[in-house]
């Protein structure tokens, strides 16, 4: 049984689909966050010949002694673990994982569609172009334009089945067609919604000398970093805090380290794009039931400010 655990963006998508083309088939597709990675491969049940790749995933602070608990136990029943990530990790992480059993290749040079690349597609020109569209958009370097057009296609459904079947018709090739433009422009209209609201919503402190934008970003569509970068130019910003219930992503202009800041509450990522969860207690989240969150804004970066302030 082949399993692909990998992360809900382009890049983890991408990564499924070169595995996907190098081993003709998968079994089984799982999409999620690096969060909840622990949850998800405690639920794996592998009898026997049991292979399974995590793509796009690191682990964190508040997670990582159960993945660890977690694939030992997998390994010792005899499953085979590929794990490819790009994101920072510990070097206590990387040294646990690799004497855990975990054939691990991690590369904070290249996205993780690239890193899948060089190991399981080498030499195919369709897994190639896979991955230099993903990384175009993970990297943010924006060197071949079919990487907007795939992260767009990517999110235009949440559903497990729509991720799926994008990883499946990247696998064949088909990155550019009519379903892909009609997803795109359908996107683009959402997009240009959410980011002309997060304009005029957007607040901005100065925090201990780092200047702050941030926004309460309610919609789950895969636009965090647009709308990161274009509140940082906008109101010239350090670094932009996109508060979401039950995370927060942070990104950064290069002044700012956002990845200490997560790491310090229970998240990782890279220097500049970042992110942690954060689950507020009750009565923000009533709040934001009934679409009140401004409560729940001052609540979040009462916590960015407590580890942005630290001497």
């Amino acid at each position: 049984m082949r399993i692909v655990v990998t992360h809900t963006d382009l890049d983890g998508i991408a990564s499924a689909a070169i595995i996907t083309r190098s081993l003709s088939k998968v079994d089984k597709y799982v999409f999620t966050q690096p969060h909840t990675l622990h949850s998800v491969l405690s639920r794996i049940k592998c009898l026997e010949d049991c292979d399974i790749y995590i793509c796009d995933l690191s682990p964190n602070h508040s997670n990582i002694s159960s993945i660890l608990s977690t694939v030992r136990k997998l390994v010792e029943n005899g499953t085979k673990i590929w794990w490819f990530d790009h994101h920072v990790w510990e070097p206590s992480w990387v040294e646990s994982v690799l004497s855990a059993g975990v054939r691990l290749s991690q590369d904070t040079s290249t996205c993780s569609a690239g890193i899948v690349y060089r190991h399981l597609g080498f030499g195919d020109s369709i897994s190639e172009h896979i991955a230099r569209a993903a990384c175009s958009l993970d990297l943010w370097v924006f060197d071949d334009w079919l990487g907007n057009f795939l992260a767009r296609y990517v999110g235009y459904s949440k559903s497990e089945d729509w991720r799926k079947k994008v990883a499946i018709k990247l696998s064949k090739g088909v990155m550019l067609d009519e379903e892909v433009l009609k997803a795109v422009e359908e996107s683009m209209d959402r997009e240009l919604k959410i980011l002309s609201e997060a304009i005029r919503k957007g607040g901005v402190s100065d925090i201990c000398g780092i200047r702050v934008v941030y926004y309460y970003k309610s919609v789950k569509d895969h636009i965090t970093s647009y709308v990161a970068t274009l509140l940082m130019s906008r109101f010239n910003a350090d670094m932009a805090v996109i508060c979401r219930r039950g995370s927060v992503s942070l990104r950064s202009r290069g002044k700012v380290d956002v990845r200490e800041i997560a790491k310090k509450l229970g998240g990782g990522g890279h220097p500049n794009a970042a992110g942690f969860s954060l689950r507020p207690p009750w009565p923000y989240r009533v709040l934001l039931l009934i679409n009140i969150s401004r409560p729940y804004v001052k609540w979040c970066m009462s916590r960015i400010k407590t580890v942005l302030c630290e001497k």
